[in-house]
């Protein structure tokens, strides 16, 4: 899909690590920024994820499949992320 929500998180590593083990990690190749790593995550200070699930029964499938874009509200020296439009 050509299009994608963006999300702030105050806990980038806690949300990947969930995210990672619901399985719901995506990598685009549309794009030169990839995360498919908790460390390439804080590198980038963002993820991905395709499929939204319900993470009390993931095996029900995807609830939603919308691409979001999962942003760190600080960078990973803990500066205010440049885009982030929420005081941190």
């Amino acid at each position: 899909s050509d299009y994608h929500v963006s999300m702030y998180v105050a806990d980038l590593a806690g949300t990947f690590e969930r995210a990672a083990s619901l399985g719901l990690i995506f990598v685009n190749p549309r794009f030169k920024r990839k995360a498919s790593t908790l460390d390439e995550a804080i590198d980038q200070c963002m993820f991905r994820v395709l499929d939204i699930v319900d993470p009390q029964n993931p095996s029900d499938g995807p609830i939603l499949k919308l691409e979001h874009e999962i942003r760190s509200a600080v960078t990973k020296d803990g500066k205010p992320y440049k885009s982030c439009p929420f005081d941190t």
